[in-house]
């Protein structure tokens, strides 16, 4: 598991950690000793791992200095030959639109027989709402972008979406495909958790319309 370590001090950095499946499952919280895997001073968050190998390497998304979303190919899971502080610019914020301020990753992509069907959520520079959009990858080549959404997909309607410790934000860190149904757990104004459904080959077609 990915998250992101932040003192309130020094600049938020990326820690794993992780748990036998046979623990998790039993619920027995042994979780292994965290660490940070991204550099002290390099800000870094957001971070994901796609659930399967592309071509036997292991593909890493994060955020870097608030920018762009950035792809990193690692070799292992141990993390140690690697600092996560690679800039490639790779999904940027587009000037003038809903995410044009800053963009990151709202959980691990999705195989479809499309592509990778990744969310994202963007914040506009006009009004600083926070806003999910989502992009379609090559599946042997997920640096390659097929589509992305010129429209947000979801955004702030409720009073807790739009009233809450930060106003107007829906964040989101993971999700689950159920049959056809994808379930988007989602933090509202940054105060409560909520979940959101949609069929996924609706959001695909969508998604496919940006091409």
């Amino acid at each position: 598991m990915f998250y992101t370590a932040y003192n309130n001090i020094n600049a938020p950095r990326v820690a794993v950690t992780s748990i036998l499946e046979k623990d998790f499952l039993a619920q027995n919280w042994k979780w292994s000793a965290p660490r940070a895997i991204s550099p002290l001073g390099c800000s870094n968050k957001d971070a994901v791992i796609f659930p399967e190998k592309i071509k036997g390497k292991y593909a890493a998304l994060h955020r870097l200095n608030n920018k762009s979303i950035d792809i990193q190919y690692l070799p292992d899971l141990t993390f140690r030959k690697i600092t996560l502080c690679q800039e490639n610019n790779w999904i940027m914020p587009r000037p003038g639109m809903w995410d044009g301020e800053k963009v990151g990753i709202n959980g691990a992509p999705i195989k479809t027989k499309d592509g990778w069907l990744m969310l994202y959520h963007g914040i506009s520079p006009y009004d600083k709402h926070y806003r999910f959009g989502a992009l379609l990858l090559k599946l042997d080549k997920p640096e390659e972008v097929i589509a992305r959404t010129r429209d947000p997909i979801f955004e702030p309607k409720t009073i807790y979406e739009k009233e809450g410790d930060v106003a107007n934000v829906v964040f989101s860190c993971g999700h689950a495909l159920v049959k056809d149904t994808l379930f988007i757990y989602y933090g509202g104004g940054d105060k409560v958790i909520g979940v959101a459904t949609v069929n996924i080959h609706k959001l695909l077609k969508e998604v496919k319309r940006s091409k």
